[in-house]
């Protein structure tokens, strides 16, 4: 264990085994860090805060503080980081706001500077976002996504696996697997060809979710008539995903342009 002599830990933290924390850190509350992390200079971690192993949690970042809700209310909320994530400097991460509600950060994730994962986020695993993107209340980013710099989610909003969102962009409808995204308001632009390929798709995977995209974006087929034509192909996991997560929609997704942007009845 290598502990700076100018960092303050709370009584009531638990620390693992082997863990760096760095110079002015604060922990304070009731903190549970696991083993073989890295914490650097002038890092906050405050209240109910659960860190699993070897994370890399860079300085000044702010994790576990009060959320940015005015119906918060002082309650018992918390934070659950998974493991091996990197956390880059002036990322902040908010706790839950409802009474016992947690935000939720999975394992192998790089979050880097200055992102924003507000109260009751769920993040899957696998996920990058790059610089200053930022997510509302209650987002849900599913595996392997990846969101763009200065990209900005709406709260409720879900994110699904293997999906792009581009530069700058605007997220206000859920994202589908596999797609691409850009713009403000973000349209689909296509699949994500180039992050498929680097995750392993076969050729094979890639045209069946081809073929979906056609029906879904290409078509003048309406929402619940391409949903049907989907289900023939159901049968392809990568299409059973895209599906149920279609089906699920609760803000509804995110079509081609934006008189097509349906929402679920």
């Amino acid at each position: 264990m290598k502990i700076h002599s100018t960092a303050i830990i709370d009584k009531n933290a638990i620390i693992g085994m082997n863990n760096e924390i760095g110079p002015y850190v604060i922990i304070e509350g009731h903190v549970k860090i696991g083993n073989n992390n890295k914490i650097g200079p002038g890092t906050i971690i405050t209240g109910n805060v659960a860190i699993g192993d070897n994370n890399n949690i860079s300085g000044h970042i702010y994790i576990g503080n009060y959320p940015q809700d005015l119906e918060y209310e002082d309650g018992d909320t918390y934070v659950k980081i998974g493991n091996n994530n990197i956390i880059r400097e002036f990322a902040n991460i908010h706790r839950g706001t409802k009474e016992g509600s947690t935000t939720i950060i999975g394992d192998n994730n790089f979050l880097m500077v200055a992102a924003h994962i507000a109260h009751n986020c769920i993040l899957g695993n696998n996920i990058i976002m790059v610089n200053g993107a930022g997510l509302g209340g209650y987002v849900e980013i599913m595996d392997h996504a990846f969101i763009s710099a200065y990209v900005m989610v709406h709260q409720f909003t879900r994110i699904g696996s293997y999906s792009i969102c581009g530069i700058l962009s605007k997220i206000t409808q859920d994202i589908p697997p596999f797609m691409m995204v850009d713009g403000n308001p973000a349209l689909v632009r296509g699949i994500n060809t180039v992050g498929l390929k680097r995750k392993g798709f076969s050729a094979e995977r890639r045209e069946k979710i081809k073929i979906a995209y056609k029906i879904l974006y290409r078509s003048d087929f309406s929402l619940s008539y391409a949903l049907k034509e989907l289900k023939n192909m159901e049968n392809y996991e990568d299409i059973k995903l895209l599906i149920d997560f279609i089906e699920s929609s609760k803000r509804g997704i995110l079509l081609k342009s934006p008189k097509n942007i349906i929402m679920k009845e």
